[in-house]
């Protein structure tokens, strides 16, 4: 086997929605979950008579917030995926876990099923923070969450953590991931608050009960963000992503690389041969969709959302996603994937910024500066 497959599966059920979130979620009562894994263990089977030449490098359960659901449900839909495609001996396996959901039991069965990488949600560890956001935990619980994914083994752990949102300071930035580096975990994922239409937070600012914060604050913010993960020896491998040597999430860069991959569950999306398309957003249709009836033409005509990538929109992909990582693109990379020069293609746009100073070209390979990372949005509108 020479291809490459990257499956998420996607468990889109959570006790209560976040302030800042829009993100596909569904009834959490044990009737609906118990329907859902069904069907979601239907359409793995079904569908895997398409991924025979294919092996299985990484699988990432997120949602929503998988961790509500019965650990042994999520024990039934990963031996489905290891009995009927090829999973590696030495596939990461991740699940997203919730501090307020997750209790220590959850992780020996986690370990069981052969998962052994933890993305834990804690977003900040200032407890009126996490009112603001929405969050159902505290930081103590976080704490026992954490402490308890330890002493079941876990030993890559991932921290997601969320900046520059309201009520936010650089201070108190700077004791949330203090906090969090002083735990050693393996990797941790920052990512800056975008507000959603639709949102409760969205809400709030519009009425002034929130703020944002200034651009002055929020380049203090970044700045302490470098300072301490430079200090405690994390580095920053992508825009939002710091890890120790060695523990880069495998899953997303395959995402930033172009690797193909499969999504499973309720809306769920795929990346196949050129083709992203896209499972139903309705919980209704989804529950009674018969997978069974799927043959090779109609396995993505069936979707109800289908997009066939031109080379010219996959060569901007390449670009896009290639840039966020810090070790940037290779010029032959992009030869070989092609058949054409970089140079020939995007010439007019690189040149412009590495004389603006936010890209570098070093031994034939393309990235962002320090600068440029900062402003990534503006270098990657151009492509």
């Amino acid at each position: 086997m020479d291809k490459e497959l990257e499956i998420y599966i996607h468990m889109p059920f959570c006790a209560r929605k976040c302030n800042y979130c829009d993100f596909l979620s569904a009834p959490q009562t044990q009737d609906v979950i118990e329907s859902y894994i069904y069907k979601l263990i239907n359409e793995i089977a079904a569908r895997s008579g398409f991924f025979r030449e294919y092996e299985v490098s990484t699988i990432f359960i997120g949602g929503g917030t998988p961790s509500v659901v019965d650990p042994y449900l999520i024990k039934q839909v990963l031996e489905t995926v290891k009995r009927y495609y090829y999973v590696r001996m030495d596939a990461e396996i991740t699940i997203e876990c919730n501090p307020g959901s997750t209790l220590r039991h959850k992780f020996s069965v986690y370990r069981e099923s052969g998962i052994n990488r933890l993305s834990i949600g804690l977003q900040s560890a200032d407890n009126y923070e996490l009112k603001v956001l929405g969050r159902i935990h505290s930081f103590e619980e976080f704490l026992k969450c954490y402490q308890g994914a330890r002493m079941e083994g876990f030993d890559n752990i991932n921290i997601d953590l969320m900046n520059c949102f309201p009520s936010q300071t650089p201070s108190t930035w700077r004791k949330t991931l203090k906090n969090v580096l002083m735990l050693k975990p393996e990797h941790l994922s920052v990512y800056n608050l975008i507000v959603e239409e639709g949102t409760p937070i969205k809400k709030m600012i519009e009425c002034g009960s929130l703020k944002m914060p200034t651009e002055d604050v929020a380049a203090e913010i970044d700045s302490v963000t470098a300072e301490l993960t430079s200090k405690y020896k994390f580095d920053r491998y992508e825009i939002s992503n710091y890890a120790r040597p060695g523990y880069e999430c495998r899953h997303n860069k395959g995402y930033w690389t172009g690797t193909e991959y499969i999504g499973f569950g309720l809306g769920a999306s795929s990346l196949i041969k050129n083709i992203r398309f896209k499972n139903t957003s309705d919980l209704y249709t989804y529950l009674n969709k018969d997978f069974r009836e799927l043959s090779l033409e109609t396995f993505i005509d069936s979707e109800e959302e289908i997009e066939r990538l031109s080379d010219e929109e996959r060569m901007r992909e390449f670009m896009i996603l290639g840039l966020r990582l810090t070790e940037g693109i290779k010029d032959l990379d992009f030869f070989v994937r092609f058949g054409k020069q970089v140079d020939d293609v995007y010439g007019g746009v690189l040149k412009k910024y590495e004389e603006t100073g936010l890209i570098e070209r070093p031994e034939r390979s393309i990235r962002l500066t320090d600068r440029g990372l900062d402003l990534a949005n503006l270098v990657m509108g151009e492509f």
